[in-house]
């Protein structure tokens, strides 16, 4: 399935991967380079690399696996070997893997040359539905993303194939971007999460054909509404303000997914004393049928304090997303020791 964006060519489903030459015949590069991380490499490099026409010359680069390689060090390394490797302003750049590979490589392909194309092949839930698609790129400087880029990728490929070698553990972190998606912009697609738990935890084909490609199609609306995360894109961060904090005060042990899970209860319960919202416990439900977690030992003022820190927070306010109702979210500025206190409470 081809779902149309003004940014990038996305090709969604089973063996979406075969499509990969017409994509990059279009681009005609010069060379194409796969990055990937060491875990990744050992189901699909090579299937990749097979794929891609024998008469485009591809390089390999490797990289290690985990968001605490998300840095200018790893960035520096693939700069270093593409330039070595002869590579100009016509070469291409493929992405295969999560969202750390994807953000980095991107990042990389943004600056190199002051620019050069690049491609995002998402391996993981969570890169299928949210992290391989709108062009956010960066490495982790003193705080996640804090330097980066919006650079959007030539065409994306979401492959569910990929989720049939995905462990269960990373499985479950892309379900907590999925169940985003809902409480933000789709009652319906809440709803129908609610009533296919099991049929998600077995990764049911035709269940999970539908969540990515209505995932991506939301993701798409508000990034071609909002590239630069202006105003309506913010929205998307849902969950992701206090799920940042919690990463960046574990040293990022805790996964992604499993941080926004967290956060995103840490808003519905300011939702409610904020703005009166009402569905905390459906959304706590939710969660805990996918085995998420929903809360966290950690001192509740180092995580408000860390909140300052986020890219996004302006004049001295933490920027919040909050519930509205399940499929509606508002944009709140709100003081530190407000946002103290109703979370003490």
């Amino acid at each position: 399935m081809l779902i149309k964006s003004k940014f990038s060519s996305v090709i969604v489903g089973r063996d979406a991967l075969n499509c990969i030459n017409n994509e990059i015949r279009r681009l005609n590069p010069s060379k194409v380079c796969v990055v990937t991380n060491k875990t990744i490499a050992a189901f699909w490099l090579n299937k990749i690399v097979e794929v891609i026409n024998s008469d485009i010359r591809t390089e390999k680069i490797e990289i290690d696996d985990g968001e605490k390689y998300k840095n200018l060090a790893t960035a520096r390394l693939i700069w270093k070997k593409i330039l070595e490797k002869d590579f100009t302003r016509k070469s291409l750049l493929i992405s295969l893997g999560g969202g750390v590979v994807g953000d980095i490589t991107g990042f990389v392909a943004s600056t190199f040359m002051r620019g050069i194309d690049f491609a995002q092949v998402p391996t993981t839930l969570l890169a299928q539905v949210d992290a391989g698609i709108g062009g956010k790129t960066g490495v982790n400087f003193y705080g996640k993303n804090m330097v980066g880029t919006f650079y959007q990728p030539r065409f994306v490929i979401v492959d569910t194939r990929f989720l049939d070698t995905l462990p269960s553990l990373e499985f479950l972190n892309g379900l907590s971007e999925v169940v985003k998606y809902g409480i933000m912009l789709d009652e319906i697609f809440f709803r129908f999460l609610k009533e296919n738990v099991g049929r998600v935890q077995v990764k049911d084909q035709e269940v999970l054909q539908k969540i990515v490609e209505r995932c991506i199609e939301m993701k798409i609306q508000v990034v071609e509404g909002d590239e630069r995360e202006g105003d309506l894109r913010r929205i998307l961060n849902f969950g992701h303000t206090f799920g940042h904090a919690i990463e960046k005060l574990t040293n990022y042990r805790i996964k992604h997914g499993f941080a926004v899970s967290i956060g995103m209860m840490m808003a519905c319960r300011v939702a409610e004393d904020m703005i009166g919202f009402n569905q905390t416990k459906d959304v706590e439900g939710l969660l805990k049928k996918f085995g998420l977690p929903i809360s966290t030992r950690l001192d509740v003022r180092k995580i408000v304090e860390e909140t300052l820190r986020d890219k996004k927070a302006w004049y001295g306010k933490t920027v919040v997303i909050l519930p509205e109702k399940i499929g509606k979210v508002v944009i709140r500025e709100v003081e530190q020791k407000e946002l103290l206190r109703i979370l003490r409470r």
